[in-house]
This record gives C-alpha cells, sequence and structure tokens, in this order.
C-alpha cells in the first residue's frame, strides 16, 4: 500500500496485525450514504464504484472508481461528514469487479492509533468537498 511505505517497520507489523480480510460481492454496498463511519478499507483486489445521491433529485452522480491499493473511509473516521451530530453526504462504496472485492478493514480505534496522522491519509481526495458542494 503506497500510503504506508514511509512507515516505520514495527508500524507496519502492529497494522498487519490488526487488519481483516473482508470479501464483497459485484454489486455489494461496503459504504451506504449516510452510515456511520467506524472502519478504514483497503482494497487488495478488484475495484471500487464511488458514487454520491443528490438530495434534490436521487439521482446518482459518479466520483470515481477506487483499484488495488487505493483506501476509502478516512474522512468518516474523522468525523468529515458529520455536521451537528448528524451524518451528511458520506459518497457511496459499491463493490465493482465482476469477481469480487477484497478489502483490508481497520477498525476506528486502531486507525486513530496508527494511520490517521499521516499526510497522505489527510490530504488525499482534497478535491471531495469540491465535487461535493457542485453536485449538491
Amino acid at each position: 500500500v503506497p500510503i504506508f511505505k514511509d512507515l516505520p517497520e514495527e508500524t507496519l507489523i502492529k497494522i498487519s496485525d490488526v487488519l481483516e480480510e473482508t470479501f464483497y460481492n459485484e454489486g455489494d454496498y461496503i459504504i451506504r450514504q449516510g452510515a456511520r463511519g467506524d472502519t478504514f478499507f483497503i482494497i487488495s483486489k478488484g475495484q471500487v464504484k464511488v458514487t454520491m445521491k443528490q438530495p434534490s433529485t436521487g439521482e446518482e452522480i459518479y466520483i470515481r472508481t477506487l483499484k488495488k491499493g487505493d483506501f476509502f473511509g478516512e474522512k468518516a473516521l474523522q468525523g468529515f461528514f458529520m455536521t451537528g451530530g448528524m451524518i451528511c453526504a458520506q459518497p457511496i462504496y459499491v463493490a465493482d469487479e465482476s469477481e469480487g472485492v477484497t478489502c483490508l478493514v481497520i477498525d476506528r480505534e486502531t486507525f486513530n492509533q496508527l494511520i490517521s496522522s499521516l499526510d497522505e491519509i489527510r490530504t488525499r481526495y482534497k478535491d471531495e468537498g469540491v465535487e461535493r458542494r457542485r453536485i449538491l
């Protein structure tokens, strides 16, 4: 996973000890819009389609496709989609591979202890806020 390339070996060992592998069939929702985020995902096989529904029309807008080595879920873990205690405007993540998608998952506590301070986690997909404003 490219974002982990500069981590010390001891941190990588800790992360690898807590990763759990989860499989999703094509079309399975990995994260539904409005779901409370409590998991960080790293794609180890397949691809994931990211979309968002427009509140006014209910139309689903394509945002991007994530592939092996990409990650998601970090924004929700950091409270990015929370406003006044309510969940808002979180994208939809759907398995988009005929042979399924395999993700390595980390829970909130482990994410906060080992990963949340990485610069690339905080700055990845800076355009999300811009796209979100444009489509809402």
